[in-house]
């Protein structure tokens, strides 16, 4: 699987993302939250069943799960400690000043550059692990392109800013990607990093997005995205 097109690939659906809030999705958070449910669940899945095994197998060993820590430590200082105010989905505080809108940008490029690493090396790894986590990038890549472009807009940025931010997200995937590529840096720590990322993305981001709506609805969403998972795992046969 080629990480010329993939890379590029989960990179647009940020901007799907951000361009759906500035065209559609205005004032209507729901959909966005339960897309925010299939991605915990496949993401939470992905990550205990074959990112966290595969990293732990890598050259480093069982020394690969301090680099899940550090990712999942990592993630929350690139969202809460740059960050001044920041939650996944639709912002509604209009209270906020242009800097904080201009924080988030940088915390989340910081994380979208993380993610851009992580798919060179699940690609790297010469199994399905890496189209898997593509997958489950693109699934929460869609939140997160939607998220920037609704900071942006409550901050009184306007519609272009807001795409322009969440096409600097996607940017810096590619830059990412393309990084990873070129330094080749060692697989072990890098998928541990990428299952701290992807284990806090899911549990500390779009859960608590998803268990906003009411009813089934939101465990619908969360296993359906476990699902999505299973099937994906089971039609991409695991060699090493």
């Amino acid at each position: 699987m080629s990480i010329y097109w993939l890379a590029p690939l989960a990179s647009l659906a940020t901007l799907l993302g951000g361009w759906s809030v500035v065209r559609f999705l205005q004032g209507r958070a729901q959909f966005m939250r339960l897309l925010s449910g299939v991605a915990a669940g496949y993401l939470l899945s992905v990550t205990v069943v074959r990112i966290i095994p595969e990293c732990l197998e890598a050259k480093g060993g069982e020394i690969n799960a301090y680099w899940v820590l550090a990712g999942y430590l990592l993630v929350h200082v690139m969202e809460h400690g740059i960050t001044l105010h920041f939650h996944y989905g639709e912002e509604t505080h209009t209270d906020g000043s242009p800097l904080s809108g201009v924080l988030a940008l940088v915390g989340l490029s910081l994380h979208s550059l993380m993610d851009g690493v992580a798919i060179s090396a699940a690609l790297a790894t010469h199994s399905n692990l890496g189209p898997l986590v593509v997958l489950g990038i693109l699934f929460h890549r869609i939140p997160e392109g939607g998220t920037i472009a609704s900071i942006f807009l409550v901050r009184g940025f306007g519609n272009r800013a807001a795409l322009m931010a969440a096409g600097t997200l996607a940017l810096a995937a590619l830059v990412g990607s393309a990084g990873q590529s070129l330094l080749n840096l060692p697989t072990g720590p890098i998928l541990g990093l990428t299952a701290g990322l992807t284990l806090y993305v899911a549990s500390s981001d779009l859960l608590p997005e998803v268990q906003k709506v009411s009813g089934l609805r939101s465990t619908i969403a969360l296993l359906s995205g476990v699902g999505i998972f299973l099937v994906s795992s089971r039609l991409l046969p695991h060699q090493h």
